[in-house]
């Protein structure tokens, strides 16, 4: 329209008159085009921010003259297209169906102190005499290229528009050139206060940083004190479970004295990254939002939302949120689940478990709280991607044990496994007689805690329904231990074979079981980098195990010996898979074609192992 609208100026810079021909473009005609060339300085400033805007969008117009409105479309190939309406049309047209322009926001205060009203997507306009506003159509025809029709269906009318409150109000003014600079000004103006503001507190935003990890560093310390004073005052401290976590947080006295020293640290979530969940799963909205924006919530939400994915990496998560993966995980995924809402479940208990949950993981090389996020993540994935949920016709029930079975599986783990606890007489192997000890002290301590009702996340059920969720969430657990993975199996693959429909109480937690041994087990089957620091971080525990063995005057463990590293370790990652992982996998994939991909992967990373391209 630039390059159209100076071809109707003659060289003075004046507006060259043009007078429409009776009958031409009878749709787009009835309008004086002559320009009084007193207004051709008005007519440039209107080109010239025309032009200006017009350059990458298409622009719309409108404006009215001696009661026609008239409409003209702009595009950005140079196209004309233009419609007039009388009265009478503007009252039979029903609906509108073109948009103003973004840009065009002064002839667009112009319109609306002519009676044009935007409305929607569309535009309403008052009519004459009684005032009501009607809905009209601005489907445009095509004018085709034509510059002096241009000039006459669109340039005129705004230039008389502009002239009549030019005349009206001198003092006022309309050069929208101006008054767009001015704006442009101002908002520079504006963001470099801010830039300036944000330079100024950039400093103290990393002393504060820097404040709260020494703060969190001081009160490991602290805590750390408190334990060892305890050893020193009650070396013969009662040992009931009820009491030991009544306070929410693991206890020393229940691991072998080999085990390292564990300070628990309660850390919470990121209140806005909470409020985004709720408002995104409808959540409990009354729960009061925190006041402005962390620009950090924005990554961790998009790095929940990849929870969907086979290939989620929940390292990037703990970075992103200050260590507290399990916690977000959980929180994001019993609300995408709608369980939270389900069982009404209080929004500060749930917090205080989850906060307490993950503090109760020990900083394990390998059981800590990332394998529990993972194997939460792991669960969810074959509950809905896998297709297990639609094949069982799982519950609330059902999901809920489920996930909370994976949250809580290692809690409170040592860093020694059961051999260990067994070989060494251990009190946990003393009272668990030497059967699933570990297995047994994650769900004794998980249901000692919950006794309080702080963090009782079961507290709005009845007892017929936790009983039932408790059944599953045992049943789950204890499938873990690695010494009764072939009964487990064994148990799965008889059922496989019987041509029944899977159905009822027992089969769902059968395949419960089965799903949560495979999200424990799952490392070896993710991609290769996934895999590669799982198993960097598994040989690390069993190294430390083998350490303290040797110390102990045992023999050490199988691939715990770290001096022989380079000739065990790709040998017992291939013995893994090959008898653990691959069967379980095929024998689930039956059940759950759409799983049975992972079994892929894991025969890549086994090609991996023997190429020697995977190494602890």
């Amino acid at each position: 329209m630039g390059c159209g609208a100076s071809q109707a100026m003659d060289k003075h810079g004046g507006a060259k008159p043009y007078k429409a021909t009776p009958g031409e473009n009878a749709d787009a005609t009835n309008v004086d085009a002559e320009v009084d060339p007193k207004y051709a300085e008005a007519l440039s400033k209107f080109t010239n921010v025309f032009a200006i805007y017009g350059k990458s969008s298409p622009a719309l117009a409108g404006v009215i003259v001696d009661g026609t409105v008239t409409f003209t479309l702009l595009t950005a190939t140079g196209e004309v297209y233009s419609r007039n309406f009388d009265r009478l049309a503007l009252k039979t047209l029903k609906q509108a169906k073109c948009s103003w322009s973004n840009w065009f926001k002064q002839v667009k205060h112009q319109l609306k102190k002519a009676g044009v009203k935007p409305s929607g997507d569309g535009i309403m306009l008052c009519i004459p005499p009684d005032g009501r506003y009607a809905a009209f159509d601005v489907s445009l025809p095509s004018c085709g290229k034509d510059v002096a029709l241009a000039h006459k269906v669109l340039l005129n009318p705004m230039v008389k528009l502009f002239c009549s409150y030019k005349e009206k109000d001198d003092s006022k003014g309309t050069n929208v050139e101006w008054s767009l600079n001015q704006k442009k000004a101002s908002c520079i103006e504006l963001n470099q206060k801010v830039e300036s503001i944000n330079a100024e507190l950039a400093p103290l935003a990393k002393m504060a940083q820097q404040t709260r990890v020494d703060a969190e560093g001081a009160r490991e310390r602290s805590e750390g004190v408190r334990k060892k004073l305890l050893r020193l005052q009650d070396s013969l401290a009662s040992k009931n479970a009820d009491r030991l976590y009544s306070d929410g947080l693991s206890h020393y006295r229940l691991h072998v004295p080999q085990a390292r020293l564990h300070v628990p640290v309660r850390k919470s979530g990121n209140q806005h990254v909470m409020a985004r969940i709720r408002a995104r799963f409808g959540g409990d909205l009354s729960i009061p939002s925190p006041m402005g924006d962390d620009p950090g919530s924005h990554d961790i939400l998009k790095l929940l939302e990849k929870l969907e994915t086979w290939e989620f990496d929940v390292t990037q998560l703990s970075n992103a949120t200050g260590g507290t993966p399990l916690f977000h995980t959980c929180y994001y995924i019993l609300h995408k689940h709608g369980l939270v809402q389900h069982f009404k479940i209080d929004h500060a208990i749930l917090c205080n478990f989850l906060e307490v949950l993950e503090g109760g993981y020990h900083k394990n090389a390998y059981h800590n709280n990332l394998h529990a996020a993972d194997v939460v993540h792991i669960t969810d994935y074959i509950l809905e991607a896998g297709g297990l949920k639609a094949t069982l016709k799982m519950n609330e029930n059902d999901c809920f044990a489920a996930l909370v079975a994976a949250a809580i599986h290692d809690y409170d783990h040592p860093g020694l496994n059961n051999n260990f606890h067994i070989r060494t007489g251990s009190y946990l192997a003393t009272l668990y007689n030497d059967r699933s000890v570990l297995e047994n002290h994650h769900l004794t301590a998980i249901f000692s805690l919950i006794k309080n009702p702080t963090y009782n996340i079961f507290h709005s059920m009845s007892f017929e329904t936790y009983k039932d969720i408790r059944d599953t969430i045992v049943e789950m657990v204890l499938s873990t231990d690695m010494g009764l993975h072939n009964q487990v199996l064994q148990a799965f693959q008889r059922r496989m074979a019987e041509d029944k429909e899977w159905a009822g109480k027992e089969d769902m937690r059968l395949c419960a079981s089965i799903t949560i041994k495979m999200a424990d087990i799952s490392n070896c089957c993710r991609p290769k980098a996934t895999y590669k620091e799982w198993a960097k971080a598994i040989a690390a525990e069993f190294y430390h195990q083998g350490d303290t063995e040797e110390r102990l005057g045992l023999p050490i463990s199988p691939f715990m010996d770290r001096r022989k590293d380079e000739q065990e370790f790709p040998r017992g990652q291939m013995s893994f898979m090959n008898y653990v992982v691959v069967p379980l996998f095929e024998a689930a994939a039956t059940l759950l074609p759409k799983m049975a991909f992972a079994v892929e992967q894991v025969m890549r990373n086994k090609a991996d192992i023997l190429n020697r391209n995977i190494s602890s």
